[in-house]
């Protein structure tokens, strides 16, 4: 294959020294075993966003995008999951548990697939480690190069910031575009979707069994893996197809296969018959929650969906993976698990047929509502006042009634310690508003208490932080705030 890119001898910038962090140190480590660049090993972890990963994770063997370290090696065209955890000698579940063993895995993947400390040899090990077809692993390859040309400062898990020295010698393009699919494609069904191309082979129907008149829901799931893997793993894994997948930040939307196929997401037939499945780059133990950006643009995904299709605003029709009956209760009379958040979660009889949990505590549901134009129940909301992800508003129940807050006032909504009501500035307000009363409980109670949380009142707290993560290559620690914790978040697998 000829190559695109035009490679010269690498020539790193001199950095002042610094003391390692955890990130840093584990990066550094894993690099060196390899015998690879610890440069280009933090370049694909800052691609893949993997530097937010926590240093231990509680994933499910039955993830929809399961993912290992902070390379995030998947299940793409190339399976580096089943690679990675040959190599270093461990099961699959071990190394995307462990981080540090997850990220010693795919330092051992890029050196197996042949890259070596000559850059002549990274863009062949990296369009390979993607797990893209050609044109997508090309472009792979492109981004990862250009972040080690041009170096920089990234934010890492738990507050630190490291760094990856420039390498001006490094001749690649330096354009970081989105990823984009074949040249032909089809037209999305959403303005402005990138395509993926998706083969129906043992991971979805080419029809609708019931008809397309008989699609009535929307499921919404979470991948627990970033944007590159869960392009590559939705793409190619069998058993499992979605038809959207937001990023993380709201900032680009992909699909896979068109709206008139039955895609296998919900893990119970009836549903994905019935249903619309949206993917959301993020984790559902991750108490940070959310962004404003994913919210936004799944609503307008959600509206361009109703455009074509019958499908009512309210909590039975727009459904979370974690409500939906197991694989066995297949019939239409099967409704969606309309309890608190925590019966739905611990319940064996919803979540599909592998118990999902996603999209988890953190996903806010009154304030995703809302900007459908739909309602929220008690259910979906706290006892005490918790601020949206915009900090705009606040939200609770209480005696059956949804209320809503508006925080129009300068401080906006402040996030207050676990156990204490948010506060939302309503200066210059009239009064706060109320959501109305609450069909779909019959109590004000706690939708779910927090298992890594020691009152069970309400989740922790949303707090902004870093979404996105770096590496360094003399690498350079530039910060370091905090150690990553080896505690666990609320136990929840994605779709």
């Amino acid at each position: 294959m000829t190559r695109i890119l035009a490679l010269a001898a690498v020539v790193a910038c001199a950095a002042p020294a610094a003391p390692a962090g955890p990130v840093t140190g584990e990066l550094s480590e894993a690099a060196d075993e390899a015998g690879v660049p610890v440069d280009l090993v933090a370049a694909v972890a800052v691609e893949e966003g993997g530097l937010a990963l926590e240093a231990w994770r509680d994933a499910s063997p039955d993830d929809n995008v399961p993912v290992a370290g902070r390379l995030e090696l998947r299940r793409g065209r190339l399976d580096t999951l089943a690679l990675g955890a040959s190599l270093v000698g461990a099961d699959e579940l071990a190394v995307r548990q462990d981080t540090a063993l997850g990220t010693r895995a795919g330092a051992r993947v890029l050196a197996y697939l042949g890259a070596t400390r000559d850059p002549a040899t990274w863009p062949a090990a990296l369009e390979q480690l993607s797990g893209f077809d050609d044109a997508s692993a090309r472009a792979y390859a492109i981004r990862v190069l250009a972040l080690v040309r041009t170096g920089g400062t990234f934010a890492a898990r738990g507050g630190e910031l490291v760094a990856i020295a420039p390498h001006p010698a490094l001749a690649v393009p330096m354009t970081r575009g989105a990823l984009v699919g074949p040249d032909t494609t089809p037209t999305p069904d959403f303005p402005g979707a990138i395509w993926v191309t998706t083969s129906c082979t043992n991971k979805c129907n080419t029809d609708r069994p019931l008809g397309n008149a008989a699609v009535n829901k929307i499921v919404i799931h979470d991948t627990e893996g970033g944007w590159d893997a869960s392009l590559a793993t939705l793409q190619n894994d069998s058993g499992k197809s979605v038809h959207y997948l937001v990023d993380a930040d709201g900032s680009r939307v992909a699909q896979f296969v068109p709206e008139t196929y039955t895609a296998w997401h919900a893990g119970n037939y009836y549903y994905n018959e019935t249903s619309v499945g949206i993917e959301h780059v993020g984790f559902a133990a991750d108490a940070s929650g959310y962004s404003d950006g994913l919210y936004e643009t799944s609503a307008k995904l959600v509206a361009s969906i109703r455009s074509r299709f019958s499908v009512p605003l309210d909590r039975k029709h727009v459904v979370g993976h974690y409500q939906i009956p197991n694989g066995n209760v297949m019939a239409e009379s099967s409704a969606p698990c309309t309890d608190t958040l925590e019966s739905c979660e611990n319940s064996a009889s919803y979540g599909g047929i592998d118990n999902h949990r996603d999209p988890g505590f953190y996903w806010q549901w009154c304030q995703y509502m809302e900007r459908l134009g739909g309602s929220c129940t008690c259910n979906d909301a706290w006892p005490l006042w918790n601020c949206t992800s915009d900090h705009a508003e606040a939200w609770r129940c209480q005696n059956g009634m949804v209320e809503e807050e508006t925080c129009t006032g300068s401080a906006g909504c402040t996030v207050e310690p676990i156990g204490q009501d948010d506060v939302c500035d309503t200066s210059g307000m009239a009064g706060s508003g109320s959501g109305g009363s609450d069909t779909g409980s019959d109590t004000g109670s706690d939708p779910g208490s927090d298992p890594g949380s020691d009152t069970g009142t309400e989740p922790a707290k949303h707090a902004s932080g870093c979404s996105s993560g770096g590496g360094n290559g003399g690498l350079v620690i530039v910060l370091l705030v905090a150690l990553v914790s080896r505690s666990r978040r609320p136990s929840a697998s994605g779709s």
